[in-house]
């Protein structure tokens, strides 16, 4: 998509890809407030959290936002705080300029990405560097102005397959099967205080793992309650919208609670939308949904339908 420069750092793009009409919402970046300059690094133990992409995990400091990976330097015209980003949608305008922000306008962040390319690093005015490894299945680029916060997110990278902290598996099955269901053998979703959430990819759509947090407290609870409240089916769907091939769009979430219990959670394509914990299946609703796609977990392509419950009507 070309056009005029972008002045939001909310998006709306619309898809036509083998016959699926999708519409794409993608906030580029947190611009929150900049935490403020100069303040001690956090702790290991007590001032990061984990993040997980690709199959590996990293940990950054616990008051980054999240926002795109690759999102264009010329269009950054504020200073935002630092990020996690991930692959998504992004406004192709067109847009020139240096290949960084200027430097009252840099902030730092952690891109998972798959872009091919060398590993190595990049220095710009200002002290500040890019540097860029690649790490299991994906590579990670971290840009910033302190040698030793690089330093801090690479040597903590690790596999992300069940840690105690994700809880997420580095693969899933209902990734490649269309069919699968949560065994029913497991007790079925009852109001709960954690729930462990893994995005996934479908084959073909980028790495197994796109990201993996946790719900806990009254939100864990809030989310089962809605889920419970759901009406049975699925839905919302639009067939009409979807040829057989993209009809499961390109990601879905599981969460994962104690005791085994799972439950799916399809929002990507066009049919089959809902949660299923293999006990029954229901359909998607705002207050339910919304917590899930959020932060670490945002999706980069949905129907025009599950856009609106997420959204509204923007």
């Amino acid at each position: 998509m070309r056009g005029p420069r972008v002045r939001l750092s909310v998006v709306l793009v619309v898809l036509a890809v083998a016959g699926m009409l999708v519409s794409v919402f993608w906030r580029a970046a947190d611009t929150s407030p900049a935490a403020t300059p100069g303040e001690p690094m956090p702790d290991l133990a007590t001032g990061w959290r984990w993040e997980a992409y690709g199959g590996i995990e990293v940990r950054v400091p616990a008051d980054w936002g999240y926002g795109t990976s690759h999102f264009p330097p010329c269009l950054t015209r504020e200073k935002h705080r630092p990020y996690v980003g991930r692959p998504g949608a992004i406004p192709a305008v067109g847009c020139v300029g240096p290949p960084v922000p200027a430097l009252a306008l840099r902030a730092p962040y952690l891109w998972f990405h798959t872009v091919p390319g060398a590993d190595g690093i990049q220095n710009y005015d200002g002290g500040w560097v890019s540097e860029t490894r690649t790490i299991g299945d994906a590579k990670l680029t971290v840009f910033s102005d302190d040698p030793a916060l690089r330093a801090a997110i690479f040597g903590s990278a690790r596999p992300a397959a069940g840690t105690s902290d994700t809880d997420c598996p580095a693969d899933h099955p209902a990734r490649g099967d269309r069919d699968f269901r949560p065994d029913p053998a497991k007790p079925g979703l009852t109001p709960v205080e954690s729930i462990t959430v893994c995005r996934y990819s479908l084959p073909g759509h980028g790495p197994a793992m796109l990201s993996a947090g946790r719900l806990t407290g009254d939100q864990a609870a809030a989310v089962a309650r809605a889920i419970l409240a759901a009406p049975e089916g699925t839905g919302p769907d639009a067939p009409q919208n979807c040829t057989g091939e993209v009809a499961y769009g390109d990601e879905l979430v599981v969460l994962r609670i104690a005791g085994g219990t799972e439950v799916l959670v399809r929002y990507s394509g066009c049919v089959a939308h809902g949660f299923d914990d293999g006990h029954a299946r229901r359909q998607l609703t705002a207050d339910a949904i919304r917590p899930i796609l959020s932060g670490p977990h945002r999706p980069t392509a949905l129907s025009g339908e599950v856009g609106q419950l997420l959204w509204g009507t923007r």
